[in-house]
C-alpha cells in the first residue's frame, strides 16, 4: 500500500458536523473520533492540513488546537506553511470593481473579503451573517483593500449567481453561500502548492471533503475520500466513500486504511 505522507481536509461537513446547531463552535461540532484520527496522523508521520473556504482569521482560532500547523484557506487563494504564508493570490483591482459594480445593480448583497478582514456595506450582513463577529461595516469604501482574495455571497432567495467574467468563478461552498475567487485558483493550488513545498508526490496525499468545491483538491490527490453526506459529484470522484461526519466517518476511513488503531 502507498505509503501516505500528507491529509488534507475539509472543515464544513467533513471535520465538523453541520447536522449539529450552528451555534456551537466549529470545535464542539468535530466529533472526539476525528479529533483522535487527527492525533495518530501526525503521530504517525502524516501531516494533517486543513483545506477550506473558510478565511485564515476563523481557521487560526482552533486549528492550533487541533494540532494542525498548515492551512489551505479561502478556497486555496491563500496558503500558509506552518504559520507563515506560502502563497496568496487576490483578485486583480479592476475585475473586483468590475463585479462589485454588476452585484449592485443586482442588489446582490456580498462580502469583502481579504487575508485578515471582512468588510460589508450593507448593515444587514455585517450584522446578520453567521460570521459577523468578524464582518466591519463600512458605509462607503472609496479605496478598496490591494489584496482582495474573495467575495461571499449569502444566496437568500436564489438558487445561484452568474459571473459573466471567465477570469472569475462562483464556487457553492454551502448550501446557502457561494464564493467568488479567481477561477484558476482552488483547493488544488494549495494542495499542489504544500505538496511543492514539502517535495511529496500527489499519490502520497489523501483528502477529505463534501462539497462541489472540494472537486478540484480530489483531483489533486492519490486517494480522495468523500463524506457519507457529499454531494454526488464528490463520492463518484472519490475511490472510497466514508459515513457521516457525526457516524465517525473520518476515523473509520483512517481505519480502513490502517493508519490508526
Amino acid at each position: 500500500m502507498t505509503q501516505f505522507k500528507i491529509a488534507f481536509f475539509d472543515i464544513d461537513g467533513t471535520l465538523a458536523d453541520n447536522e449539529l446547531p450552528r451555534d456551537l463552535g466549529i470545535i464542539e461540532r468535530i466529533p472526539s473520533s476525528a479529533k483522535e484520527a487527527l492525533r495518530q496522523l501526525k503521530q504517525n508521520g502524516i501531516e494533517p492540513v486543513i483545506a477550506s473556504g473558510r478565511n485564515y482569521l476563523m481557521l487560526q482560532e482552533f486549528a492550533t488546537e487541533l494540532g494542525v500547523e498548515s492551512l489551505v484557506a479561502s478556497n486555496g487563494t491563500q496558503v500558509l506553511y506552518k504559520g507563515k504564508e506560502l502563497a496568496c493570490h487576490p483578485i486583480p483591482p479592476s475585475l473586483l470593481k468590475e463585479t462589485m459594480l454588476a452585484f449592485d445593480q443586482q442588489q446582490i448583497h456580498y462580502i469583502i473579503e481579504t487575508p485578515d478582514r471582512f468588510l460589508a456595506t450593507s448593515e444587514k450582513v455585517a450584522t446578520e451573517d453567521a460570521a459577523a463577529k468578524y464582518i466591519e461595516y463600512v458605509t462607503d469604501i472609496k479605496t478598496l483593500p490591494a489584496d482582495v482574495i474573495q467575495l461571499i455571497v449569502r444566496l437568500e432567495d436564489r438558487r445561484s449567481i452568474q459571473i459573466k467574467n471567465e477570469l472569475l468563478v462562483a464556487e457553492k461552498v454551502a448550501p446557502v453561500v457561494m464564493d467568488v475567487h479567481l477561477a484558476h485558483v482552488s483547493k488544488a493550488t494549495g494542495v499542489h502548492e504544500i505538496l511543492k513545498k514539502l517535495n511529496i508526490k500527489p499519490e502520497e496525499a489523501l483528502a477529505f471533503g463534501d462539497e462541489e468545491n472540494d472537486l478540484a483538491m480530489f483531483d489533486a490527490v492519490g486517494y480522495p475520500i468523500a463524506m457519507g453526506n457529499a454531494c454526488d459529484a464528490l463520492k463518484e470522484k472519490a475511490k472510497f466513500v466514508t459515513s457521516k461526519v457525526g457516524e465517525d466517518g473520518i476515523w473509520q476511513a483512517c481505519q480502513k486504511l490502517g493508519l490508526v488503531k
